[in-house]
Parts: C-alpha cells; structure tokens; sequence
C-alpha cells in the first residue's frame, strides 16, 4: 500500500503569533496613525498661516519697495511661521488654532497678541508693520541729520576733527618716547629678575 502524503492547506491552520509579534503589529498601526494626525495638524497650521498672510497681502503690497526691513514671508519649517520681519512672526498655538504673534527682543521673546481670529491678528501685525515703518523713516532721518549734506561741509568736519599740535594733542614723538620708555623699562625688570635669580 502506497501512503498518501496529506497537504494541509496554510490558511486551514490557525496562525499562532507570539504575543510579541502582536505587540509590534499594534504599535506600527498606532504609529502610523499618529503620523497622519501629525501630517494633517501640520497641513492644518500652514493652511491657518496661508490664510493669514493672504489677508495681509494688501498690507504688504503698500510698503515703499526700497524697505526689505519687511516681508510676509512663510517659512514651512517646525512650527511654520510667518515671518513679519526678522524680529517678529506668527505662529500657531498649542490647539492648532491660535495665531501667536511673538516678537524676540533683547529681553527674550515676547507674546504681541494671541487669538483665534485672522482679522484681530491681521490688524495687530498692521500696526506692528506701521510702526516698523516709523522706525526706519526716524532712523533714516537721523542718518541724514548727522551726515554732512556737501563736500565741502564733509572736508569742514574732517578738519574739525583732527587734533591740532597746539591743541595738546598726542603728536608722534610722544608716542615714540612713551614707547623707548616701555623698553628701557621692560629691559630694566627682567635684569633685576635675572639677578634675584643668579643670586639665590
């Protein structure tokens, strides 16, 4: 008598997996979908920063083209932002939800406005962009304030400035002496200290 060898198909039998192997399968579905709530908060945060610099578009429009000092610019990084200046940005809140106006100073950073609202948030980073704008036309002012306006009033200052020989100004012989000085002087002190030594 010929024995049949009897196959078993796979699917018949009950896989057994190792408590393990089960473990890890649940941990690789959680992870993956902790991913995608991951990916859609952070989609969620540009598209809230998205619509916060399209509501800013006319602001930005008006600045006089020679000021780079501003730009509404959205960088995608983590967290992404919506740079103001490279001082001030926004930011979405911990809930995704909140635009977080922040500002660094030499203090550290401080918190302008926090809301939920593109309009309360669009009119606070106007104002900020109205103030910088202050900022620099005073600081461009002084500037010119400061700066001789001609050639000859910029030779004028130059004289001015430099120190007259009658004026008890520091010439170069002083200099000169004040420097042999310090040689003789250095000389002088490592002999004596060569001395002290030979001597002990």
């Amino acid at each position: 008598m010929s024995e049949e060898k009897i196959i078993e198909d796979p699917e018949d039998r009950p896989v057994m997996r190792s408590p393990l192997r089960e473990a890890l399968h649940r941990a690789r579905q959680q992870e993956a979908e902790r991913d995608d709530v991951i990916v859609e908060l952070r989609e969620a945060e540009v598209a809230r920063l998205e619509l916060l610099q399209d509501a800013l578009s006319d602001v930005f429009e008006d600045i006089p083209p020679d000021t780079d000092l501003l730009e509404c610019t959205l960088s995608a990084g983590t967290p992404p932002r919506l740079w103001i200046d490279v001082l001030g940005h926004v930011v979405m809140g911990r809930d995704k939800r909140t635009y977080r106006f922040l500002k660094d100073t030499r203090h550290g950073r401080q918190v302008m406005l926090e809301t939920t609202s593109v309009e309360e948030m669009a009119s606070r980073v106007t104002d900020y962009v109205a103030h910088r704008l202050i900022e620099r036309e005073r600081a461009l002012e002084s500037d010119r304030d400061a700066a001789p306006s001609t050639p000859e009033r910029l030779a004028e200052t130059q004289i001015e400035s430099r120190p007259s020989a009658t004026s008890g100004g520091v010439g170069g012989w002083s200099l000169l002496l004040v420097f042999l000085l310090g040689i003789v002087v250095g000389v002088a002190g490592l002999f004596s200290a060569g001395m002290v030594l030979i001597s002990r």
